[in-house]
């Protein structure tokens, strides 16, 4: 279509145009005439519009060729393919090249046959659609009417109009466009289908159009013209102005009311004399048409109630009815920042419930996720803050322990070890006028000095009965040397009762056990009354087992079975009737074979330098550790698929963001970088899609769908492949 040519003649060869043949007329008025011709290089059927050049080059057909031209291409405009001024035999004519749709036009069309609701609707829908894109673009049509709407057919056979014929279409300018309204009448147009501000001659607005599309959305329902003269045989002129008076007037039909909703509706609010008052925008017809307000009232209250979800699903189907629905596209992006918040609310509860159980890993995770979502969120950054401190190593003193080597105390006062006193030679009885002195040895403790008992010597004698001293006191000496014989028995780390043997192959376990039993809860030491002998109650003893029975009930719950086996036999060796004291430890014994750790029998105490044996990972804590391998896959994924796009790698963006959203998918990864990426591509794809570079505008939406396959993105791309 881009061949030029020279001299009439040449153009002929190429469209041979027959003006006598009546079968290739397509009709003709004031401004020429519209001729079916065969393309003879392309072989199809073309319309070629004649007009006859006058030497106004602003008023010419090629004129208005250029300024269709302007208008970007949209599927409810028709589009002229070429226009060339050509010299003829009779004159200087303009001829403009199109599509020749077979179908005619909306005038053809409804005086051939009855529209089905589906038809109108998609009509209806077309020719606002086509409106809003003129007006966009600064253009009013001005001779909006049937016949200037070519009809066009899609594959599956529906209708598809296509505004045409801007002989009279005016481009606003910016001085103009800042104004509500501007002067633009020259009382040109076709009568019945005039505006009041045309006929008058006023400011108009872009709402002029949308008064003669409420006349042709009239005309479709009812077939006949709302406003229409009733004389009989009056003169032309007389016609023409009982129509404009009606007009002007806007004296609507009764007929308007038994047209059904929404169309009367938007026929209302089109036919207003009061162009302030008369609709202004295609958007407000366009949800008029697919009852979208019904649906936005219902999801704003949805809103209200914080029902996120179920309000983003009515305002996808807004948008399923009608695309690019600004205030629908403005509420899911609120409903989204809103899940959001609701998701961060949910996180920090969860984190405070980890926190208070300790269970700091946990809380951190949660923390970091917020983060994520809301890098200024001060709770969060708090909350890690703490979470990270607790986890820091931390040097802790040991504690001391039933089972930790005694080291003795020091005190102000020196108490030598007990030691074993060397034998008294019995003295000769002889008689002795004073009582001998007894000074009996105190016991010493390991840890707690005791002072001296001394028994005093009396001062004076009683009067009157003496005490028997002459035989009570070498008894005394001969019992004391006995006691010291028997006691000679050299004692195991000094710390045994007496008469209690330690078994063989375990002095050294034993004594150590002893030695935990009797610095069991500060428990002071029996008193000694004799030189190396201790005297323990049963009491004493009792208190002492069930010290050593709690601390081994404590380290079998911490499955720490040596100090159990160890804490029950030194308890054993107090009291070996205690049947509870048995059962725990046979049942360490039991454990400690089932874990293979320790061989049966083995009664070597650990000391407490013997690190513990490593905890075994629970299950959430293997869980946890998966699920952030994972995460750290999937955030090297979007920032290989963001360095691609950086590089103008689209292909291998969109590969490496599949890879991501399938890792996210399957193992339920936080994929707010994908939605801060997936919203950046749809920004430059929107972009792109504006200025209608599609194939641009196609290859962004793709790599957006590799981020979040949405029904949204969706029908973007099909947006730009039609």
């Amino acid at each position: 279509m881009a061949q030029t040519f020279t001299s009439f003649q040449e153009f002929k060869r190429r469209y041979p145009i027959r003006p006598n043949d009546p079968g290739a007329s397509l009709g003709s008025g004031s401004y020429g005439r519209v001729i079916k011709v065969e393309d003879q290089l392309e072989t199809e059927w073309v319309a070629i519009k004649i007009s006859e050049f006058k030497g106004n080059d602003l008023k010419s057909l090629k004129a208005e060729v250029e300024l269709a031209r302007r208008v970007p291409r949209q599927a409810n405009i028709a589009r002229y393919d070429a226009c060339y001024r050509l010299e003829t035999d009779t004159s200087i004519s303009d001829f403009a090249i199109m599509k020749y749709y077979p179908d005619g036009n909306l005038a053809d069309l409804l005086q051939r046959e009855t529209l089905t609701p589906a038809q109108r609707y998609d009509i209806t829908k077309g020719i606002l659609l086509g409106l809003q894109h003129l007006h966009r673009h600064r253009i009013v049509h001005r001779d909006f009417k049937p016949a200037n709407i070519l009809i066009s057919r899609d594959n599956a056979g529906r209708f598809i109009p296509k505004i045409a014929d801007f002989g009279l279409s005016k481009l606003v300018s910016d001085d103009e466009l800042d104004a509500s309204d501007f002067d633009l009448s020259d009382g040109r147009g076709t009568p019945s289908y005039k505006a009041p501000e045309q006929i008058e001659g006023s400011k108009v607005s872009f709402n002029l159009d949308l008064w003669a599309f409420g006349i042709i959305l009239y005309e479709m329902l009812t077939g006949e013209k709302p406003f229409r003269s009733e004389l009989r045989n009056a003169s032309e002129q007389s016609i023409r102005r009982e129509i404009e008076k009606k007009i002007v007037t806007v004296e609507l039909p009764p007929r308007l009311a038994e047209i059904n909703e929404p169309y009367q509706t938007m026929i209302r609010r089109c036919l207003v004399r009061d162009i302030h008052a008369r609709v202004r925008k295609e958007e407000e017809l366009l949800d008029l048409l697919d009852q979208i307000p019904p649906l936005m009232e219902e999801a704003e209250k949805l809103v209200e109630r914080q029902a996120y979800e179920q309000a983003m699903a009515l305002y996808e189907r807004v948008l399923a009815r009608r695309e690019n629905h600004p205030e629908a596209e403005k509420k899911i992006a609120q409903c989204k920042a809103g899940i959001q918040q609701q998701h961060i609310t949910h996180l920090l509860h969860e984190a405070d419930r980890l926190v208070a159980y300790r269970q700091m890993e946990g809380a951190k995770d949660r923390y970091e996720q917020v983060l994520q979502l809301d890098p200024a969120q001060e709770t969060a950054v708090r909350g890690l803050a703490f979470c990270i401190e607790q986890l820091r190593p931390k040097t802790v003193e040991a504690a001391a322990e039933l089972t930790d080597v005694y080291v003795p105390e020091s005190t102000d006062l020196f108490a030598p070890p007990p030691v074993a006193p060397e034998p008294v030679p019995t003295p000769r009885l002889k008689k002795q006028t004073t009582p001998p002195k007894l000074v009996v040895a105190p016991a010493v403790s390991p840890r707690k000095a005791v002072p001296k008992k001394v028994v005093s010597q009396p001062v004076a004698q009683p009067s009157g009965w003496r005490f028997p001293w002459r035989f009570i006191a070498p008894a005394t000496v001969l019992i004391g040397g006995m006691v010291w014989y028997f006691t000679q028995e050299p004692p195991v780390d000094g710390h045994l009762v007496q008469g209690q043997k330690p078994s063989s192959g375990s002095v050294k376990t034993t004594a150590d056990a002893m030695e935990v039993v009797n610095t069991v809860g500060d428990t002071p030491p029996a008193e000694r009354t004799e030189p190396g002998s201790f005297v323990d109650t049963k009491a004493a003893h009792s208190k002492r087992v069930n010290v050593a029975l709690g601390k081994a009930r404590q380290a079998f719950e911490q499955k720490d079975y040596e100090t159990v086996l160890m804490l029950t036999n030194s308890a054993l060796l107090l009291d070996p009737t205690r049947q509870d004291v048995m059962d725990l430890r046979n049942a360490a014994e039991q454990e400690s074979k089932k874990s293979e750790k320790n061989p049966a029998g083995n009664n070597t105490q650990q000391t407490p330098d013997v690190a513990a044996n490593p905890i075994e990972p629970s299950e959430d804590d293997k869980r946890l550790k998966a699920q952030k391998e994972f995460q750290d896959r999937y955030e090297l994924l979007m920032e290989e698929g963001t360095k691609a796009i950086g590089s103008n790698n689209k292909a291998r963006a969109a590969a490496t963001f599949t890879n991501a959203q399938t890792l996210a998918r399957e193992h339920d990864l936080n994929t707010v970088k994908a939605d801060a990426a997936y919203a950046d591509c749809m920004r430059r794809g929107q972009s792109y899609f504006n200025r209608d570079e599609f194939e641009g505008a196609k290859d962004w939406f793709l790599v957006a769908q590799a981020l979040k396959d949405t029904e949204e993105v969706r029908r973007k791309i099909k947006q730009c492949s039609n």
